[in-house]
């Protein structure tokens, strides 16, 4: 497949296809946050250390078609994990959406998109025993021992909190991008939206974008624009 092929027909481009289709419909003078997984990589091999995998050539070339697929009229500022196919993903969009005239800022790495708090020791050791959506599930309810496992509710709510500080001084009409790991984003789809992880994971350069008022989120994923309510320390956070 060449590369308009791969963003029109790839299954893993589906949920990138939803939300570029659907941007258009928030306000035109929100300032949106966006979290994205990464673009596409290769599946690790037997006792690869997945963390050193980049992107494909198919992984750039759709991250690429992302950036210059976004509204041109909004300013763009992009922030990433450590790892090396977020920083990829990250330059790509940015590269793309300056292709188009589209104004862009590619602002680095940003902790709360790698670092969860969580010991890799934990982490690995617990995954041999459960699926990831169990994890979650555990890690929520405080299941995992504090000595290891920083309570979940805190790095949800310390997100959100760096976070708004960044979407204070975000241009007018502008998107902050976010790029991280499926777990990251998961994890911060249950505890800001109250919607639990599930069998539906999310795919490469897919992910959720949102935008808060008053007491709500006017919220897109899964190819849907909803409202669903805030918990109540977000407006003490965004306000």
């Amino acid at each position: 497949m060449n590369r308009e092929e791969i963003w029109e027909q790839a299954d893993w481009a589906s949920q990138a296809r939803d939300l570029i289709t659907k941007l258009i419909e928030f306000p035109s003078d929100s300032k949106i946050i966006l979290v994205l997984r990464h673009s596409h990589r290769n599946e690790p091999e037997p006792l690869e250390n997945v963390n050193k995998l980049r992107l494909t050539p198919q992984g750039h070339a759709i991250a690429k078609k992302f950036g210059e697929s976004l509204p041109k009229n909004r300013r763009i500022r992009l922030f990433h994990s450590i790892i090396w196919r977020c920083q990829e993903t990250a330059e790509d969009i940015h590269a793309g959406f300056e292709r188009i005239g589209g104004g862009s800022e590619l602002v680095g790495k940003f902790d709360p998109l790698w670092q969860l708090g969580i010991t890799n020791r934990a982490f690995f050791a617990n995954l041999k025993n459960y699926h990831v959506i169990d994890m979650i599930y555990h890690w929520a309810v405080g299941f995992f021992s504090s000595n290891d496992w920083e309570p979940f509710a805190n790095y949800c709510q310390n997100a959100a909190q760096l976070i708004s500080k960044q979407l204070k001084d975000a241009p007018e009409n502008g998107i902050n991008i976010y790029v991280t790991h499926d777990w990251h984003l998961m994890s911060l789809r249950f505890g800001w939206f109250g919607l639990p992880p599930d069998t539906q994971w999310v795919r490469f350069l897919g992910g959720f974008a949102f935008t808060f008022k008053d007491d709500h989120f006017l919220l897109l994923e899964r190819g849907q624009l909803k409202s669903v309510q805030a918990p109540h320390w977000w407006k003490v956070i965004f306000d």
